[in-house]
């Protein structure tokens, strides 16, 4: 929880009005405005990227990150419980693209799909109902595994908060959230859960090149899934409350 309190603090002041917000004017500006004339204006959040000329072993080709548009990445999860880092595996892709209207904003869709141990993402219930096909008729143990898969749009915003601390030029900060639409697969009962869920992301990348990029980033999900009805059982009775954390490793390009 103290996880998404962060992300629902500080997104607000990314729309915040902003003295070195760029004018439509300012989008595409030439190397002299940003190295010279307004460096403090464009090179606050933004760098100017490099690409290594291995022929010459010189970098070249300037490119200003201001201009980036489309990003899309992959990136692979496990656990952030380091003593049980292979309870959770899993994949993702995400794309997003910046908007026009306000600076370091983006906005996109991900894909993820995660192979877990069912304790390692929700658990039992333990009250008893009185309906004999409620959940809590149904004790998995702890080496049961299941599939969650999730897909949906979102949000986020390009920082560099603590690359003030740590001068850099190739380096960021993202921040995003998703909403996301969930499916669970139990492999013991082989009932499918459905429902709805949020994904809160902060990640660190350095930029390798002009379009390349890679790093990590810390993912916190939460869900909520709901199987069908079996005779006159509540809702309560089959549904899974779903949250885990994973850290993941990330690579993608910008275009």
């Amino acid at each position: 929880m103290h996880f998404l309190f962060f992300f629902l603090v500080l997104f607000p002041m990314a729309f915040a009005a902003d003295p070195f917000d760029l004018t439509e004017e300012e989008r595409d500006p030439d190397t002299q405005e940003i190295l010279i004339k307004k460096p403090e204006k464009y090179l606050r959040h933004e760098s100017m990227i490099y690409d290594l000329n291995t022929d010459l072993g010189i970098k070249d080709q300037r490119k200003y990150t201001g201009t980036d548009s489309n990003r899309f990445a992959v990136a692979g999860h496990v656990s952030a419980d380091y003593e049980h880092v292979t309870n959770i595996l899993g994949y993702e892709f995400n794309y997003m693209r910046k908007t026009s209207r306000f600076n370091q904003i983006w906005y996109g869709i991900q894909f993820f799909q995660n192979k877990t141990f069912f304790d390692a993402i929700t658990q039992n219930h333990s009250s008893d109902s009185g309906n004999v096909n409620a959940e809590s008729q149904t004790q998995r143990p702890n080496n049961v595994q299941s599939k969650v898969l999730g897909f949906g749009p979102g949000v986020g915003y390009r920082l560099k908060l603590l690359m003030e601390f740590f001068p850099t030029e190739d380096v960021f900060e993202t921040i995003d959230v998703y909403g996301n639409y969930v499916i669970m697969d139990d492999d013991y009962t082989k009932n499918e859960y459905k429902g709805y869920g949020l994904t809160t992301n902060y990640g660190i990348h350095k930029r390798s090149g002009s379009h390349f990029f890679y790093g990590g980033k810390l993912s916190y999900n939460i869900a909520s899934v709901t199987r069908q009805q079996i005779g006159n059982e509540s809702k309560s009775d089959r549904t899974f409350t779903l949250g885990w954390l994973s850290v993941a490793f990330e690579l993608g390009f910008f275009y």
